[in-house]
C-alpha cells in the first residue's frame, strides 16, 4: 500500500510539472518587430490635432487624377492601411522571415518576407528605422483574398528622419469581386 501511495504522489508531481505555465520568451524577440500600430495611432492622433494643409490626389482605372487641398481629413481612415501592415502581434511573426541592414547613415533597414504558404495579410514588410528607431520610410505589400474577393494594396510611407512625423503616403491597388471588374486605384498625399 505505501509503494502505491508514493507511486500515486510521485504521479501528481509529475503531472503538476507538467502543467507548469511556460517561461516567457525574452523581449529580445519583441525588439525584432516594430509595433506599427502604435505608431500610427501616434500620428493618427498628432494629425487630427494640429490638422495640417494636405495636398492629395486619388485616382481609379484611367480616370484624370483628382487633386484637392485640404485641412480636415479623417486620419482614422487615412491611415488604416498602415495599421493593417503591422507585423509585431505575436501570433503574425511565425509567419515572417527578417533581414536587417546597417546603412551608412546610421539607419536600419529591416525586410520582413512572410514565408510560403503562410496564412498571413502582409506578403512583404520593409522600414527603414533611424538610429533612434523612428520611422523613416516604409513599404507593405498586402493580399486579402477569399472565394468572392481579391485585393492586392502597396502601401508607402515617409517620415521625418529626425522627428518621425508623417510626411507622405501613397497607396496603390486593385481589388475584384468575383462577378465584377477589376478597380485599380491609387491615392497620394503630401502634408
Amino acid at each position: 500500500m505505501r509503494n502505491y501511495s508514493l507511486v500515486l504522489l510521485g504521479s501528481i508531481v509529475l503531472a503538476l510539472v507538467a502543467c507548469e505555465q511556460p517561461v516567457p520568451r525574452s523581449t529580445s524577440a519583441d525588439d525584432d518587430y516594430y509595433n506599427l500600430t502604435a505608431y500610427v495611432q501616434q500620428e493618427k492622433q498628432r494629425l487630427q490635432a494640429t490638422q495640417p494643409a494636405v495636398l492629395k490626389s486619388v485616382q481609379t482605372e484611367n480616370e484624370p487624377a483628382e487633386t484637392l487641398q485640404t485641412d480636415s481629413l479623417n486620419w482614422d481612415e487615412e491611415l488604416t492601411v498602415f495599421e493593417e501592415a503591422d507585423i509585431s502581434k505575436p501570433t503574425l511573426r511565425e509567419y515572417y522571415t527578417r533581414e536587417e541592414e546597417s546603412l551608412p547613415d546610421g539607419s536600419i533597414a529591416v525586410t520582413y518576407f512572410k514565408k510560403q504558404d503562410a496564412e498571413a495579410p502582409v506578403e512583404h514588410l520593409y522600414l527603414v528605422l533611424s538610429p533612434e528607431k523612428k520611422v523613416q520610410h516604409l513599404e507593405a505589400t498586402l493580399l486579402d483574398q477569399n472565394i468572392l474577393f481579391y485585393s492586392r494594396r502597396k502601401a508607402m510611407l515617409d517620415a521625418n528622419p529626425q522627428s518621425g512625423n508623417l510626411e507622405s503616403y501613397q497607396v496603390t491597388g486593385v481589388q475584384k469581386l468575383i462577378f465584377g471588374d477589376s478597380l485599380h486605384y491609387s491615392v497620394q498625399a503630401n502634408l
